[in-house]
């Protein structure tokens, strides 16, 4: 904050110092008053001594007030403190949790996100999320997300998006999260509950569907929000090690139902290649979002929902298998929330990540309450209950801790 009202007084000083005089005649003793006094409050902002000598200037550096060469070369940097203006939104989130399960996960269950040995309270360090956001000129702006996490540094995002193009449309490239259904686009700190839903990871991606690529959007010249993405990417789908070529588009509309009442309904669907002759991958989601907001309160109710369905043909998952959740989140005030999600979603064969229609469904009920001391901090603390379908039913508990430091700029809503 300092770095800026210097700025800005020193570009008024610089102002001042430039107004045109009557040649020949010296400044009046009321500006020169003025000047010293501005000078004094310019060097109390920086931190320095007023009335402090200035240092002597260095090898190569005119000396002030002395006539420039006939051959000087104009001075390069510009002012310093401008350069201050020049940098980026800079953010860091981290993310730590502890979970107790006594259920095994990875052999009934497997999923990603958090989870330890079964009857054992374990620790986790999630991650740590780098963020550089900052407009580069009139035209593009840049976004870059850095995760650092127990499995390595990451780039999550890097993407350049434009700013000026007509006609409604916006061009984003770079590696991105795909536009695909809601909680996809979302980074995991802006999710309500700790965990991705079942049917996400198992029938989307583990973690997100993302990659390098590009993305044109399209804003409807409508009386309500409509936008229509249309991507290719190079990804990885659900719990697949090699990259896959995909093709993603998105409809999302937003209505103003009536006063703090919005309703959002999304409809997603993805082509991904598969490397066999004959084979095929196609994922396909609806989402539906209710946000009840009184106006004038920060007490608020949404209800959230999504749908997935795949077909693929060709490999071992051939066939039809479906899921999805819903959830109901009510924030109490500033400080509080509190959520339910119920979910179903096709069970895994056990010791694998494969999931083959009729394995059954699993079936999954959690419960989040919600402290947020401030905006820039909250602990949850998130309790599931899950059904297999071979019988097996299990308990998990998630205590789960989030701070932010730095401007992060905000997410697709």
């Amino acid at each position: 904050m300092h770095s800026f009202i210097a700025a800005a007084l020193i570009a008024a000083a610089q102002g001042a110092l430039a107004a045109p005089e009557p040649q020949g005649s010296p400044p009046p003793p009321s500006q020169t008053a003025e000047q010293k006094k501005l000078e004094e409050e310019i060097a109390k902002e920086l931190g320095a001594v007023p009335g402090a000598a200035a240092p002597a200037p260095g090898p190569g550096q005119p000396v002030p007030g002395a006539a420039p060469a006939p051959d000087a070369q104009p001075a390069i940097g510009g002012n310093p403190y401008a350069r201050v203006l020049m940098l980026p939104d800079i953010s860091a989130i981290g993310d730590f949790a502890g979970t107790y399960h006594n259920l095994d996960v990875a052999g009934l269950s497997p999923r990603s996100g958090l989870y330890g040995a079964p009857h054992e309270l374990t620790p986790h360090f999630e991650e740590l999320e780098l963020g550089l956001q900052s407009v580069i000129d009139p035209y593009a702006r840049a976004d870059i997300f850095i995760s650092f996490s127990p499995a390595g540094v990451a780039v999550e995002e890097a993407y350049l998006t434009t700013l000026t193009l007509p006609a409604g449309f916006q061009v984003r490239a770079g590696k991105f999260l795909s536009p695909f259904g809601r909680l996809n686009q979302q980074h995991p700190h802006v999710w309500d509950f700790v965990d991705a839903p079942l049917a996400m990871d198992r029938l989307l991606s583990a973690d997100s569907l993302e990659g390098p690529g590009l993305d044109v959007a399209w804003l409807a010249p409508l009386p309500w929000f409509v936008e229509l993405h249309l991507a290719g990417q190079t990804t990885r789908p659900s719990f697949i090690e090699e990259d896959r070529r995909t093709l993603a588009a998105r409809l999302q509309q937003f209505f103003d139902v009536g006063d703090g009442v919005t309703l959002g309904v999304g409809l997603s669907g993805a082509r991904i290649q598969e490397p066999l002759a004959g084979a095929s991958r196609e994922v396909g989601g609806i989402d539906l979002m209710l946000k009840l907001r009184p106006v004038g309160t920060r007490s608020y109710l949404v209800f959230q929902s999504e749908l997935f369905t795949r077909r693929t043909s060709g490999t071992e998952e051939a066939g039809t298998a479906t899921g999805g959740y819903l959830q109901a989140v009510f924030r109490d005030g500033p400080f509080y929330a509190y959520g339910l999600r119920g979910e179903l979603a096709p069970a895994a064969v056990a010791g694998t990540t494969i999931v083959r229609p009729g394995g059954g469904t699993e079936r999954r009920l959690s419960a989040l309450a919600e402290w947020l001391p401030s905006e820039f901090q909250r602990l949850r603390a998130q309790v599931a209950w899950d059904h297999l379908p071979d019988g097996h039913d299990g308990f998990e508990g998630t205590l789960h801790l989030e701070f932010i430091i730095g401007a992060h700029g905000a997410h697709p809503f």
